[in-house]
């Protein structure tokens, strides 16, 4: 119970800074805390002093101990082969525990002593692993390069007394680093790569052969070539290597091997190596320009292969060192034995053989030649390689399927190791086969002891199939190398197909396809889009392979069909390839219009051309127009009585370009622009260049080349506007059209001068006396303003003779100047030009015929029953007597008058390249009155005759002859 006084308790409020007695008790057991602290503190001080101190007692004792244990070591005698093993025992206990802890002087003074005794003792040493191991630690643990090297000194000293060297890992790794990290001089280096080649596979095969790597080796050396051979042979653990490392390790292989004979070892090692290599070599120094020296490599028409083929194989570059080594596999020698291997009849050594050499040709593709000239030379190898392709069951299969291509199923069930020799001695006959038929003529393609003509027929049957077969297959793992086997395979059909075109020994329709449907239509849109994005790409400068954007999913089969037309377009229908052409054009033309068809501003390039300087007034109008040129043109005509009459409707225009290409093209023009072969066939007039080469004139030479590239457009501007041009160029000219990069070969050299070429040929028969009474030499003379000058055909070509060791190099050379390189400035301008009207990838869908027919139609004559299947009548009905009486005129016209008819109505000399059906608008045939006086007249924007309803046949013709031999431009209309 509480009692209650009456009062209650005030709560007191402190107003000073007194504390209270709660605070007072916080802070005293604060302080408590603080001095338990340092009361800690200075006990685990004492204590950490004290354990201090006796460790440092400890290690000046120990290392008292251990310097007097080194002293006693340096100093005890050694009188028999036990103190020395007792010795040794001693240094590996040292090395363990006492070594790595001293100064560098110590050690210095250990390992030097050590070094002394070995070399100095014939005492056999029992615990070798244990010294090894014991140098290796100390190898691994110092940094002193004068300690390092007396390390290495001990170890060679020990190694070099064993015969049976235990594993030692992790030793040649660190021998590496003292090589890679330190300066050493060329004795000390010496001294570590002996170590090494001593302790090879005793310890990691992957730090051993990596050995091969460094850039130290540069002369032979049979020692480490005898231990490669004993140690490392074939295996896959190469697999752990990139490109490079697998490269060097190559090189130096060869260095090592220098000038010994190839062993099978050698053989097994260098195929290992290549097999696993998959990139390209060239050499750091070269670069892109082109070589005008002869190369059998220059010939290859690139045109045709596959563009995978380059984008998925990297590109290794090497210096000059590297590629001298790589050139001994490239050597007869190396490459005679490789072929002796294809030869044995050891599976195995075979196999080894088709590894090796296509993996030398796809390697290092400037030295490829070498190979393939090498396996030209072996009598009867082609015949060899062509019968052992014939007895597999491949070979079978593709010739009998009677198929244009063998399906993916049937080829799954055959032996996979069987398909790989095939395709690997198939790759390596046709890149072999290849190369001779660049540098073969024709006269000598098809000889006995190469491979007879039949068998060639027999062989492009088989590699046809083949083409279509890689195109079109859905599983690409069936074959090795696939991208390089489809490559050479599209080449070489591409090449034979050429040959075929000079020699033709095969029917007209072999090529037509059996079963294999090109939908031109279908294909069309899928081309236009690969166009866009093409050009998408150009104009915004990306660097992607065309065609990879695509806008919606493309069905394989369309994809493979696309291919075809790309690398082997001869197997689609020319009419199907020029409608495609016509199509891309079309296409260009919508891209490129820019105006608005409802407002009919389109924009047009006005030129007043007089027709005595047609091409001048042409070319100063348009020759800075470039691409623009694309646009529609709008020229007046003027003669000498002023303006022509007409109003262009397209007639004028076409009347324009003829009249530019007549003058421009003819040989005796002012310029001199063009000569002509002995079958008048135009090329670019050799004479520019020669006179450039000579430093003469050169401002004019400029001019006329200037007027070379707009000849080029105008061309480009012809076939652009689908007008056919009466001129005709020389195949070895339209090649380069096709393929830009082409170069012509001797065969092509018959077109240029038949003469020329037979007496070439006749040179070969020659006995070498015959030859040097000729007293010919690799050069050749020109005339040039009855002054003479002399130019190499190689440099230094005017000392060199011609005799029978080199001269089919001299053939080659000489052809090589008459057709590229005395044309290649001229072409180069000639095409800048063509190339800005017409896409050169367009063009590469025909070869140089085709193109020819492109340019100016087919037939020299007329197809007088599609002309009249395909005219439009007007005031007349097809059975008047006046239309009667036209077309037994036209029937009785020699071919020239008919085609001065089509021109007078067309303004094209020819018909139309797909018929009169194409003919746009239609050619047609009015009535213009009863006015017999009259002369017959044409609208040729519209391919419109105007013919007066004569009444007697002989009237009629007289007219007709008279208006179409008159040429009096568009006056008569």
């Amino acid at each position: 119970m509480f009692n209650f006084s009456g009062s209650t308790k005030k709560r007191v409020v402190n107003l000073g800074n007194k504390k209270s007695g709660y605070n007072n008790k916080i802070n005293f057991l604060e302080q408590s805390r603080l001095q338990r602290q340092e009361r800690e503190y200075q006990k685990n001080k004492e204590k950490s002093a004290i354990i201090i101190q006796n460790h440092i007692r400890k290690y000046l004792d120990l290392k008292k101990n251990s310097f007097a244990i080194i002293n006693d070591w340096l100093n005890f005698p050694i009188n028999n082969e036990q103190d020395f093993n007792s010795w040794i025992n001693q240094f590996i206990n040292l090395s363990k525990w006492y070594l790595l802890k001293q100064d560098d002087d110590l050690i210095y003074q250990v390992i030097k002593s050590l070094v002394e005794q070995l070399s100095d003792s014939m005492f056999e040493i029992y615990n070798t692993d244990g010294v090894i191991l014991a140098l290796n630690k100390l190898l691994s643990g110092l940094k002193d390069i004068n300690i390092l090297d007396l390390i290495v000194q001990a170890l060679h000293i020990v190694i070099s007394k064993t015969t049976n060297l235990g594993e030692v890992h992790g030793m040649i790794n660190n021998l590496v680093k003292v090589f890679n990290n330190y300066e050493l001089s060329p004795k000390q280096r010496e001294v570590v790569i002996d170590l090494i080649f001593m302790i090879n596979i005793h310890d990691s095969y992957h730090d051993f052969i990596k050995v091969l790597t460094l850039d130290y080796f540069d002369s032979e050396n049979k020692k480490y070539l005898h231990v490669l051979r004993n140690t490392i042979g074939p295996t896959t653990r190469i697999l752990q290597f990139d490109d490079e490392e697998l490269i060097s390790m190559l090189s130096t292989y060869l260095v090592i091997h220098g000038s010994e004979q190839f062993t099978q070892s050698d053989f097994l090692f260098i195929g290992s190596v290549l097999e696993n290599i998959h990139c390209r070599l060239k050499l750091k120094d070269d670069d892109d320009e082109e070589e005008e020296e002869f190369d059998a490599k220059d010939y290859e028409d690139d045109s045709k292969l596959n563009s995978n083929s380059a984008s998925n194989t990297t590109t290794v570059y090497i210096n000059d060192k590297i590629s001298d080594s790589l050139d001994k596999l490239y050597s007869p020698v190396f490459i005679q034995g490789t072929i002796d291997l294809l030869k044995n009849e050891s599976s195995e050594l075979k196999n080894l053989a088709l590894k090796i050499l296509p993996a030398l040709i796809n390697l290092y593709p400037a030295l490829k030649g070498k190979i393939c000239m090498l396996l030209s030379i072996v009598p009867n190898c082609y015949k060899w390689f062509f019968e052992t392709i014939k007895e597999h069951e491949l070979f079978q299969l593709f010739i009998n399927c009677n198929k244009d291509y063998v399906k993916t199923q049937e080829l799954e069930n055959i032996d996979k190791s069987s398909m790989e020799s095939f395709w690997q001695t198939v790759f390596l006959f046709e890149e072999s086969y290849s190369y001779w038929l660049i540098v073969s003529n024709d006269l000598e393609s098809f000889n006995q002891d190469k491979l007879p003509i039949d068998d060639v027929k027999q062989f492009i049957d088989f590699l046809k199939v083949v083409c279509l077969t890689l195109i079109f297959s859905s599983n690409r793992s069936l074959f090795p190398q696939y991208i390089n086997l489809k490559s050479i395979s599209t080449t070489l059909l591409n090449q034979l197909y050429l040959k075929n075109l000079r020699m033709k020994f095969l029917p007209r329709d072999y090529w037509n396809l059996k079963d294999l449907v090109f939908n031109v239509d279908l294909m069309l849109s899928i081309i236009a889009e690969e166009e866009e994005s093409r050009i998408n790409a150009e104009e915004n400068d990306e660097e992607e392979i065309v065609g990879l954007k695509r806008f919606k999913p493309v069905p394989i089969e369309i994809l493979s069909k696309l291919e075809v037309l790309k690398t082997l377009p001869f197997f689609i229908e020319f009419n199907h390839r020029v409608k495609i052409f016509q199509a891309l054009i079309d296409l260009d033309k919508q891209r490129n219009t820019s105006f608005n068809p409802f407002m009919f501003d389109e924009p047009k390039l006005i030129a007043k051309i007089n027709r005595d300087s047609i091409l001048e007034d042409a070319y100063n109008a348009y020759h800075r127009q470039g691409a623009n040129f694309k646009n529609r043109l709008q020229v007046e005509f003027f003669n000498q009585y002023g303006k022509e009459a007409g109003i262009d409707g397209g007639g004028i225009t076409k009347e324009f370009l003829t009249c530019v290409v007549k003058e421009g093209f003819n040989p005796d023009n002012a310029f001199e622009l063009f000569k002509e072969t002995g079958d008048n066939q135009l090329y670019p007039n050799d004479k520019i260049f020669e006179i450039l080469y000579v430093g003469m004139d050169k401002e004019f030479q400029q001019i006329k080349l200037d007027y070379i590239r707009f000849l080029g457009m105008i061309v480009g501007k012809c076939l652009y506007e689908n007008v056919l041009i009466d001129v005709s160029f020389a195949p070895f000219f339209l090649n380069k059209w096709c393929n830009d990069g082409m170069k012509n070969s001797i065969n092509d050299l018959s077109y240029l001068d038949n003469e020329l070429f037979k007496n070439l040929m006749k040179l070969t028969k020659m006995t070498n006396d015959e030859l040097k009474q000729l007293e010919l030499t690799f050069s050749i003379n020109l005339k040039i303003d009855n002054k003479s000058y002399n130019l190499d055909l190689l440099p230094n070509g005017a000392n060199v003779e011609v005799d029978s060791s080199n001269i089919l190099n001299y053939i080659h050379q000489l052809a090589n100047y008459k057709l590229n390189q005395s044309l290649k400035i001229q072409t180069k301008y000639f095409l800048e030009g063509l190339y800005s009207m017409i896409s050169k990838s367009w063009l590469s869908m025909f070869d140089c015929f085709e193109l020819q027919m492109l340019i100016s139609g087919g037939k020299d004559d007329i197809n007088i029953d599609d002309w009249k299947n395909n005219v439009e009548y007007g005031g007349y009905l097809d059975d008047d007597p006046a239309v009667i009486m036209f077309w037994e005129i036209v029937e009785e016209m020699t071919p020239q008058e008919r085609c001065k008819l089509i021109k007078f109505v067309t303004s094209v000399s020819r018909a139309p390249l797909l018929g009169f059906g194409s003919l746009a608008p239609k050619f047609g045939i009015r009535n213009s009155g009863n006015d017999s006086v009259r002369l017959p007249t044409a609208s040729t924007c519209v391919n419109l005759l105007k013919l007066p309803n004569y009444r007697d046949k002989k009237t009629m013709r007289e007219k007709l002859l008279y208006a179409i031999n008159t040429e009096a431009g568009f006056d008569l209309s």
